[in-house]
């Protein structure tokens, strides 16, 4: 709370509104957050997010948990506190802020970023729209909206810049979180599971898709039971989640479970395996070293106008850099307790499977580039504030990080 409280002491120069809409996004934002303040205590920082960001500084003045929604329908539930929060947005946007930072969150942000343009505000996109999984022509859009777009995922780079969008491949910033827990990889297995093994659930950050997968979860987990007397499981609470929301859930289960408030890699590196839904913590996965099996489950009509739409054959973003499907994804009829149970006890059973899995893994981590990710990132905001950055310099800088 202390960086909170500076805020009133600051002898402020300049304003930065940042825009997160998940708690993905939030994590990402606390940590850029952080860099910026380090490189200028002068700055102001306001915003929508969430705990991350809050606890980094940020001025929080619309909390996002509301805004946690997945799927294309479902946005219809929620249209009216979209809308509210939208105009929350623009009168923020109207109070002297000098650069517009928005994290991910595209069909929110990428309508923000118009109306920055219209009132002569630069745009920094950090975390880009996955263009090259579906919506491909959106390119144009940001490239009329945005200043400078910040990727995270080494192929990014390559699409924006045949489009002639200014940007800069800063790597990930999972590696700076990863790198600052001082955890270490797994590069192999210890043992043979003969003893109780230890599985963690990851059952995403939104109200709605936990309530859907972890009971389908928590089933396919009993049945391991069986074969795997002693199972050990645990579940890390996505701060953007009520407190006591995944208690409730799992008040009914047999299972031994312990549930850690965040502690996503700790669950990760504490566990044999993981059982997790697709989205930011396959590659958090990656980077701790587990085995996993990935879920995707959403409403069959938002599922089906996704397959229409969607230009990749996985789900999960480490398969999508790997460029090879060697993480076993169950997709909506497929996330039943057989169909779980059948893949947890394969890879459970399996320790060459096992082993396999982690050098691909260890694989997916190293194309995620260097860490200092939000380091470069603040400072390319701070660029784009003070007159921006000529695009050889920000070659020369995404070669270094990629060597």
């Amino acid at each position: 709370m202390a960086k909170q409280q500076d805020l009133n002491s600051r002898d402020t120069t300049s304003r930065i509104m940042m825009v997160a809409g998940e708690a993905s996004g939030d994590l990402h934002g606390g940590a850029l957050a952080e860099a910026l303040f380090a490189l200028d205590r002068n700055l102001e920082i306001v915003g929508f997010g969430g705990g991350a960001m809050r606890e980094a500084g940020v001025d929080i003045r619309y909390d996002i948990e509301q805004l946690g929604i997945v799927g294309l329908i479902e946005v219809l539930y929620h249209f009216n506190e979209i809308l509210a929060a939208y105009q929350k947005a623009l009168t923020l946007l109207t109070d002297q802020v000098q650069v517009l930072v928005l994290i991910d969150f595209p069909d929110f942000n990428l309508r923000l970023a118009k109306a920055a343009k219209g009132l002569g505000i630069p745009v920094v996109y950090y975390v880009s729209p996955q263009i090259w999984a579906w919506r491909s022509g959106r390119i144009k859009m940001i490239a009329e909206r945005v200043d400078r777009m910040l990727v995270i995922l080494p192929f990014e780079e390559k699409i924006y810049r045949q489009a002639e969008v200014p940007c800069e491949f800063v790597g990930h910033p999972l590696l700076d979180e990863f790198e600052k827990k001082g955890l270490e990889r797994k590069e192999k297995t210890t043992r043979p599971i003969s003893t109780p093994p230890t599985l963690a659930l990851l059952p995403g950050s939104r109200k709605r898709e936990v309530s859907v997968l972890l009971p389908l979860m928590l089933a396919g987990t009993e049945r391991l039971v069986r074969d795997f007397p002693g199972l050990q499981i645990l579940i890390p609470a996505a701060p953007s989640l009520p407190e006591d929301f995944i208690s409730d859930l799992v008040a009914s289960s047999p299972l031994p479970v312990k549930i850690l408030k965040g502690g996503v890699y700790e669950a990760f590196s504490a566990s044999d395996l993981a059982l997790v839904a697709s989205g930011t913590a396959t590659l958090q996965g990656a980077l701790a070293g587990t085995p996993m099996v990935v879920i995707y489950k959403i409403s069959w009509i938002s599922y089906w106008i996704a397959r229409v739409l969607v230009q990749v054959k996985s789900m999960s973003l480490a398969n999508i850099i790997a460029d090879a499907p060697f993480i076993p994804e169950l997709i909506q009829s497929e996330v039943t307790p057989i169909r779980i149970a059948q893949e947890l006890t394969r890879l459970l059973k399996d320790d060459t499977a096992r082993e396999a899995m982690r050098r691909e893994l260890h694989t997916v981590a190293g194309r995620l580039g260097q860490a200092g990710a939000s380091q470069r990132a603040a400072q390319a905001v701070l660029r784009v504030r003070d007159g921006g950055l000529e695009d050889n310099e920000a070659l020369s800088l995404a070669q270094e990080i990629s060597a």
